[in-house]
């Protein structure tokens, strides 16, 4: 836990000494979780105060949500909205815990293996022992348990080749199962 500068610093030292300065690029897209029914009222808010416009919606019918994506212009970070689209489902029953907020932030990295082996030496824990993806699917990703005092899940993704995108129709039941046992009330 950081309780002063000197611990933001050493964690700071840490970070760079690990290599992570290196392999972690940017901020790649902020998702939210918000309650059933509100997600189209979530992506209004969002596009009243910046000019985010709609750029894919996927209905995830294995886990009974349905995923929006905005994008501004054609800039990362995208925002991500997801809901569930029934009472038990995994986004519900997060936002029935939590509230309707951000889930993670996700962040975009050189090499997701070298990120995660990184890590697991710190001590983070993640959602899944494995990966989720593959580089034939072009893209890769994981989540880490939730932070102590905030709350946030930090996800790194890794893209293959010319994918854009944000998850794969295989990939994207996998990560919100991964999540499931965070959203148990």
């Amino acid at each position: 836990m950081i309780s002063n500068i000197s611990d933001l610093k050493r964690a700071k030292d840490e970070v760079k000494n690990a290599g992570l300065d290196d392999l972690v690029i940017k901020l790649d897209h902020v998702a939210y979780r918000v309650k059933m029914g509100q997600r189209e009222k979530a992506m209004k808010e969002i596009a009243d105060l910046v000019p985010y416009k709609e750029y894919k919606t996927f209905k995830v019918i294995s886990m009974r949500a349905t995923t929006s994506t905005l994008k501004l212009h054609d800039t990362l970070p995208v925002i991500v909205i997801s809901e569930g689209l029934a009472e038990d489902s995994i986004v519900e029953n997060y936002v029935k815990k939590y509230g309707g907020r951000i889930h993670h932030l996700a962040y975009l990295v050189r090499d997701i293996e070298k990120v995660v082996e990184i890590q697991k030496n710190k001590g983070v824990k993640f959602t899944t022992e494995d990966i989720i993806g593959s580089k034939e699917e072009g893209i890769k990703q994981i989540f880490t348990l939730p932070t102590e005092t905030a709350n946030h899940i930090i996800e790194y993704i890794q893209r293959f080749g010319d994918f854009d995108g944000f998850f794969t129709p295989s990939n994207i039941s996998a990560l919100m199962k991964s999540t499931e046992k965070l959203g148990e009330a």
